[in-house]
């Protein structure tokens, strides 16, 4: 009797724990291929279970009713399990491999979230950036084209590669850091339109963080790629590999790319005169793994940039320079509450000379009869910390952050007419910045499909000159004593996703951000703007500039089709522009002087959808619209987008891969006239063809491209100086991997 009841209690006991226990399947979303070795985490960011080779795990839902999911080559992803499931997909998030990069409404990308199957390998990071739904480039030329998020640009958006604040050597915007890392060393882009990842961003500020490939331990492996474009006579080569040892304790990635172009030619057969570029991009990794299973690695990237053509500017750039190194170490996962999981450590030092010696400047109407060579750089450094805690039973994730910059920048005015005398011009005398962010990270499961996030930051910044005759001239413009203090700088946002059902997710935002005016802003002298012409000069007594944004997302994900639409409504407060300085026009040039002018809005969307029809065909669109205004004027914010979208059809066929896309952007009529000297600009479509071939079991990939195939004469809105873009081109690139 005793037996049968022990069996009996064995049996009850085993039901129950067996009751609890789930096999959950994780799969690639883009080739239904399980996701091996993916690991699953609890929301504490413990390893809890890993796939297999058929890409199953078991787990406890009772137990671990949020989980984590991490893989080599996939976003992230949280998921709450539900009764009922019993699949989780992942997407790419790789450039290069599988074809795909994940792009995010916001970095943890819960939601709103997709592939885009970009297969331009020999892509410009400006033309890839410049294809993304919420984002556009303002253009100078063929190169180095200015990342803009939903119309913020420059010093309301944070650009970052790995973490690292690094900041442009030109005063005239000629050297984003974008054009630092090629797309063949990058391993995953985080963009976070909204600015609600104030964490680990330092603020609230829309970012793009470019996170290059680092050394892996793995088998020798080495890609060669080289390509040549007509009609600009455009060749590039770029050789990467990879190597470690048989341990896998020591592993060294290297990669190096050279680019050359000539003038480039529009739509109606003219050459764009200074379009050429010339460019070398160096990449170094090195990773070692200790016996605690604690890592350390280093990395470095050098990019030389010469014989640089700005058709819209006044000059080109002679060389652009860029080094870039950090030091990261990686410390093993612990269940300990309190724990370090990151440190960086970083410093990066830009330089830009340009000149306009192959000008006519005789004829120039500005600045015009004489040459003025150019020189700008920047040096950066600092470190990050970053690890988790737990206070009783809630945990969270902390961020430490710290950097100092130095900018200089200085120009020479050479006149041709002997009765005038040269001058020398600091339009930067070392000027200084220091900011230190502390920032917290927290989840709280309201219920099993409602999240909330919530995340603070709060930043001390100074930044002030250390040249007392460079601080003179501003004390006299303003006429007041120059006493900088350090200013504390608040961020929050919080987010509420609501999951009701496996297809449908619903998320909103809330961000409230402060920002202290750039060393440009505070400290710029003699500054010219392209988009208005006048010369600028900073203000070291602007307020503190203010924003709210509210944003809203849906999304319908099935196993063969996703459709998201985000909205989102940012409001500045002391919005920091231009105003006419006094006694403008005196010497024949106009002045301006950074001010807060008051309030401004921009308001907008972005919608996606992605539609397999079948194992070989898929269908994607993105549209995009924004609507800015200077509430103070009554006038258009400048450099707004219109209404714009891509349409893409892709066919795969065993080795061949055929996409075609539809570029096209509406007429704009809302200009700035007061602000700025913008005209309206005319709606365009352009055609772009794609087909792509493995050869030799897939080592060799051969890429044909066609943009702009019915040979359209257009420019984008955000075109400085209304250069137009490159005509019809035809571009042949080949890739060997072994």
């Amino acid at each position: 009797m005793k037996f049968l009841l022990a069996n009996l209690l064995f049996l009850i006991w085993a039901s129950s724990a067996f009751a609890q226990v789930s096999a959950l399947r994780v799969l690639d979303r883009t080739t239904g291929e399980p996701v091996i070795q993916a690991h699953i985490k609890s929301d504490e960011q413990t390893v809890i279970a890993t796939t297999g080779t058929d890409g199953y795990f078991t787990i406890n839902r009772d137990d671990y009713p949020v989980i984590i999911v991490t893989a080599v080559g996939y976003q992230s992803r949280e998921f709450v399990l539900r009764a009922g499931m019993e699949t989780l997909y992942m997407n790419p998030e790789i450039y290069r491999i599988e074809t795909g990069l994940l792009v995010l409404a916001n970095r943890e990308g819960e939601n709103n979230v997709q592939a885009y199957q970009q297969q331009h390998h020999a892509q410009n990071m400006d033309q890839f950036l410049d294809k993304i739904d919420g984002l556009s480039t303002n253009k100078r030329g063929a190169f180095a084209w200015e990342p803009v998020i939903r119309g913020e640009s420059d010093q309301r958006m944070n650009l970052m590669i790995d973490g690292m604040q690094v900041f442009k050597a030109c005063v005239d915007k000629m050297d984003p850091i974008t054009s630092y890392v090629e797309t063949s060393n990058l391993s995953e882009l985080h963009i976070d339109k909204s600015g609600s990842d104030v964490a680990s961003s330092g603020g609230g500020s829309s970012s793009i963080n470019l996170v290059t490939r680092g050394a892996e331990p793995e088998s020798f492996s080495m890609n060669v790629s080289t390509g040549y474009r007509l009609p600009d006579n455009y060749r590039s080569l770029s050789v990467a590999g990879n190597t470690s040892d048989r341990t896998g304790r020591h592993a060294v990635r290297f990669s190096g790319s050279y680019k050359k172009a000539d003038d480039f030619v529009s739509g109606n057969g003219s050459q764009i005169d200074n379009s050429q570029y010339e460019k070398l991009n160096l990449n170094v990794s090195y990773r070692h793994r200790l016996p605690s299973n604690h890592t350390i690695e280093a990395n470095y990237i050098t990019d030389k940039a010469y014989d640089v053509g700005y058709p819209a500017l006044l000059m080109d750039a002679t060389k652009a320079l860029a080094d870039i190194g950090q030091l990261r170490f990686n410390f093993a996962p612990t269940d300990k509450s309190w724990r370090v999981e990151t440190v960086q450590i970083y410093a990066n030092a830009i330089r830009h000379t340009m000149d306009d010696y192959s000008r006519d400047v005789e004829n120039r109407e500005v600045m015009g009869g004489m040459h003025m060579p150019m020189f700008g750089e920047t040096f950066t450094a600092g470190t990050r910390v970053n690890g988790q805690a737990g206070i009783s039973r809630h945990s969270f994730e902390w961020f430490l952050d710290g950097y100092y910059s130095r900018a200089y920048g200085d120009m020479e005015m050479n006149s041709h007419d002997p009765n005038i005398e040269d001058m020398f011009i600091y339009n930067l005398q070392d000027v200084n910045t220091w900011q230190g962010n502390i920032g917290m990270k927290h989840r709280f499961m309201i219920s099993d499909d409602l999240l909330l996030k919530a995340e603070q930051n709060i930043a001390l910044k100074n930044l002030d000159t250390g040249s007392e005759r460079f601080a003179s001239f501003f004390e006299g413009l303003y006429n007041r004593g120059l006493n900088t203090r350090p200013n504390i700088l608040l961020s929050a946002s919080g987010n509420l996703l609501w999951m009701p059902f496996d297809d449908w997710s619903f998320s909103g935002s809330l961000v409230y951000s402060e920002r202290m005016g750039n060393h440009m802003e505070r400290f710029g002298h003699y500054i010219y703007n392209y988009t208005d012409g006048y010369f600028y000069d900073g203000n070291p007594w602007l307020k503190t500039e203010r924003a709210i944004n509210t944003d809203l997302n849906t999304t319908w994900e099935t196993d063969s089709h996703s459709i998201s639409l985000s909205l989102f409504h940012k409001q500045y407060f002391n919005y920091i522009d231009g105003i006419l300085s006094e006694g403008t026009g005196n010497i024949g040039l106009d002045f301006k002087r950074y001010a807060n002018v008051g309030d401004a809005t921009i308001t907008g969307g972005e919608f996606r959808s992605l539609n397999r029809l079948g194992p070989r065909l898929s269908i994607e669109n993105r549209v995009s619209y924004l609507y800015a205004r200077n509430q103070t004027l009554d006038e258009p914010l400048p450099l707004i987008p219109p209404l714009k979208g891509f349409s893409t059809m892709h066919l795969h066929h065993k080795g061949n891969r055929l996409m075609g896309e539809v570029e096209w952007a509406a007429a704009q009529h809302r200009i700035a006239e007061t602000a700025s000297i913008e005209d309206a600009t005319r709606a365009f479509a352009v055609l772009n063809l794609t087909w792509e071939r493995d050869w030799l079991n897939g080592s060799l990939t051969s890429i044909l491209q066609a943009n702009n195939l019915l040979d359209r004469h257009y420019h984008t809105h955000t075109s400085i100086g209304n250069i137009p873009e490159a005509g019809r081109s035809v571009m042949v690139s080949l890739s060997y991997a072994f």
